[in-house]
């Protein structure tokens, strides 16, 4: 009889537990989210680079013209 609490007390246990790391891994998810939310100074962008430049520089030329 003693066995069988035991084995029940253990499958408790355990389940408990289970259920505790996927309570804290959606806790610490939600935070990942919050804190990978949008930062826009990551996507500040400063204007067009020298490739435009060179890419559009004779269109400009002979808009010139």
């Amino acid at each position: 009889m003693n066995q069988m609490l035991s084995n029940a007390a253990l499958g408790l246990a355990a389940g408990a537990l289970k259920a505790w790391m996927v309570a804290t891994n959606i806790c610490r998810a939600m935070l990942v989210d919050e804190r990978k939310s949008y930062q826009p100074e990551l996507h500040y962008m400063r204007g067009p680079g020298p490739k435009w430049r060179e890419k559009h520089a004779c269109q400009h030329d002979s808009a010139a013209r």
